[in-house]
């Protein structure tokens, strides 16, 4: 969050913004004359994703064919699923011939990076309409990795195989329950390449709707465990700690009855014939300090009042590395923290707030990430509604939730007030520093009352020339224009239609300079991904093509279609459908729309 956003709001909204508030949206149900329009500017919004998806075969690069590709599908799957199954296989088949070209490009590890990225999207994207096709494309596409990461002697790099056992996990974690059977598919997948905590967080999750599919790759993982050899192979006496910290976590965070009896005691004696395997059974000794074993050791030692609840003979062999006490106590607050953040990712609302019965100690923060996720899912109404549930007596966070609430109905008086207190700073910024935070204020408040935001933008707009000509100017002008379209105000257009012969023309000095310092053509085409100011110039207009949208598409589309190079006019479009199809923007965001 920057100063100039503080300095701009005043302490009110200071207080406010603490919460990290992502999205909201106003509980006034649009009247049918409005709900006419926005459907029929998404219809205008389809039909150019389907003109769009038709260029595809102009492209000469398979990175823009494959980027521009999947975002089409993606976008039009609700409305046109057949094509988008075809774009999405097209987009793989041009991943997989950019990964296979990759060892002979001369930038061959970034252009292999590259297209690593675009797989892992397109699979992303696919898993959220269809894991099973997600799985499959996964799958067909990893040997063009292999292809084009395989060492002289066949094998495969140990960083490949872990990124994609993280891959495997992070899809498994985020279809969850809603597809168990692909979930664990993805996770057994990601087990045979190496162990993850996240298994843990998995487990939990699909064991409250999925307990057959659960206790399943719960099995699976401890059977794993078993055949484990806890010890890093390539470096002898070492110990190598991801087997044992994934069944740390099982033993800690899931037992029964979350966890099936029978399998739980049976991870109890994988540990125990780990330990009494790695020697932990004989006593100690003065060389112990000098022998690895003792790390390991001591690490099962807190096991071992467990151990011996199950197995108390066997388990009274390592009774000299148990720590004092007799009580085996998880470390319950870590569980409950990262089960939170878990779920606050890839969870739902309802998930969230379960955990109160589960962690009551924790309820004020679960309160306060499920307001939060509501936000970020753009239902205010719901944010309120969670609120309204506290019964708690801790004045403090009533305070706080009272002071949310009071943001979201902001009287203009109030602003103004809060305002007229923040701009007394103002005078001991520099010009470009009060330009700055001008817009940033501008830019946040846009949505709540467009007076207000308009006044800040004319003293803003009037310190442009503060700034020293070049990319901070042009950057900080393009804030304006799209700040400007988030007030409904055709001043932005008008500011864009000046700005785009500037980008033209460096886009067009940029792709002269290939090469020089970054890589901006591939394939003799603009790289979407190119870094250096002028990419930086582009993909922050991609960022804010919403802003543009839905002030004026078909003007917004034509003011796009200025663009020289046809690839990048149609990543404009793109952009420009994509925000119309994301739904309206939305006050209280986080953050304000980025300009920098």
């Amino acid at each position: 969050m920057t100063q100039s956003r503080f300095s701009a709001l005043g302490l009110f909204l200071a207080v406010f913004l603490c919460f990290q508030t992502t999205h909201a949206q106003q509980t006034n149900p649009p009247d049918n004359a409005k709900k006419a329009a926005e459907a029929a500017v998404r219809e205008k919004a389809f039909k150019l994703l389907d003109s769009l998806a038709d260029q595809l075969g102009s492209l000469q690069s398979a990175e823009n064919r494959a980027r521009i590709g999947s975002n089409i599908a993606e976008s039009i799957w609700s409305h046109d699923e057949e094509r988008a199954r075809n774009l999405f296989r097209l987009a793989a088949e041009d991943i997989k011939l950019g990964l296979q070209q990759s060892k002979d490009d001369r930038n061959s590890e970034q252009t292999f990076a590259l297209f690593q990225k675009l797989r892992e999207d397109n699979v992303e994207r696919i898993a959220k309409h269809d894991p099973e096709l997600a799985l499959t494309v996964l799958k067909e596409t990893f040997p063009a990795v292999v292809e084009a990461t395989q060492e002289p002697g066949g094998e495969v790099p140990d960083q490949i195989r872990h990124r994609e056992h993280t891959l495997e996990l992070r899809l498994a974690q985020k279809i969850g329950p809603r597809n168990a059977d692909v979930a664990v598919q993805l996770a057994r997948q990601s087990l045979e390449k190496g162990f993850s905590d996240d298994l843990v967080l998995l487990l939990i999750r699909l064991n409250s709707k999925n307990r057959e599919q659960a206790q399943s790759l719960y099995r699976s993982i401890v059977r794993k465990l078993r055949e484990a050899d806890f010890r890093d192979s390539r470096q002898k006496n070492q110990y190598d700690y991801p087997e044992l910290s994934l069944a740390t976590r099982l033993v800690e965070h899931f037992t029964p009855p979350a966890a099936d009896e029978a399998i739980y005691r049976e991870l109890v004696n994988v540990l125990l014939t780990k330990a009494i395997a790695e020697g932990c059974d004989r006593g100690r000794s003065e060389n112990d300090m000098y022998q690895s074993r003792v790390n390991l050791c001591g690490y099962f030692g807190r096991f071992v009042p467990l151990m011996e609840k199950f197995y108390p003979a066997q388990a009274r062999q390592l009774r000299h590395w148990a720590p004092e006490g007799d009580e085996f106590r998880p470390d319950t607050l870590t569980q409950s923290y990262e089960e939170l953040n878990y779920l606050s990712v890839n969870g739902t609302i309802d998930e969230i707030l379960a955990l109160s019965s589960k962690y009551p100690a924790l309820s004020d923060e679960i309160l306060m990430r499920a307001i939060s996720r509501a936000e970020n899912d753009g239902d205010l109404e719901r944010a309120q509604k969670i609120a309204s549930t506290y019964r708690g007596e801790n004045p403090d966070f009533q305070r706080r939730l009272n002071e949310r609430a009071e943001f979201y109905n902001l009287s203009e008086a109030r602003l103004e007030q809060e305002w007229a207190r923040a701009e007394k700073g103002y005078a001991r910024l520099a010009p470009s520093e009060r330009a700055e935070s001008l817009l940033s204020a501008a830019n946040f408040i846009a949505l709540i009352n467009k007076k207000f935001a308009l006044k800040l933008l004319d003293q803003a707009s009037g310190l442009a020339d503060a700034f020293v000509p070049g990319e901070k100017q042009i950057k900080f002008e393009m804030g304006l224009a799209l700040t400007y379209c988030l007030a409904k105000d055709d001043r932005g257009f008008a500011m864009m239609e000046s700005l785009l012969p500037k980008l033209n023309e460096l886009v067009g000095a940029a792709a002269k300079l290939d090469g020089f310092d970054t890589r901006y053509l591939r394939d003799g085409e603009w790289n979407m991904s190119a870094a250096g100011s002028t990419g930086n110039l582009l993909t922050l207009l991609a960022k804010n093509a919403g802003a543009f949208a839905w002030c004026d598409f078909d003007r917004a589309v034509s003011l796009a279609a200025q663009f020289d190079r046809s690839e990048i006019r149609m990543m404009a479009q793109l952009k420009l459908a994509q925000g119309i199809l994301a739904g309206p923007p939305r006050p209280f965001a986080n953050e304000p729309m980025s300009y920098r």
